[in-house]
């Protein structure tokens, strides 16, 4: 909204993510949590890559066009 007001144009965009699969898992330290986390990613968990095309899309997007959100993961995680 600020960036609007003063007419700097600079566009942005939440990203939501759901189950990723990246090293974020590593760094759980409680183990119970680790063990949770670890087998919902090893069931639903999708690829980095797929957060890249859709940031990928939002800068692609016309100067004059600003998405604001994206929710992102995987079709079998139930949400």
């Amino acid at each position: 909204m600020e960036s609007a007001q003063e007419g700097t144009n600079i566009r942005t965009a939440t990203i939501y993510p759901a189950a990723i699969n990246t090293e974020l898992l590593d760094t759980i330290t409680d183990e119970a949590a680790a063990k949770g986390m670890n087998a919902l990613y090893k069931e639903h968990g999708i690829s980095p890559d797929r957060v890249a095309n859709i940031v990928a899309f939002a800068i692609n997007q016309p100067e004059d066009v600003n998405v604001n959100e994206f929710t992102v993961g995987p079709t079998s995680q139930p949400w």
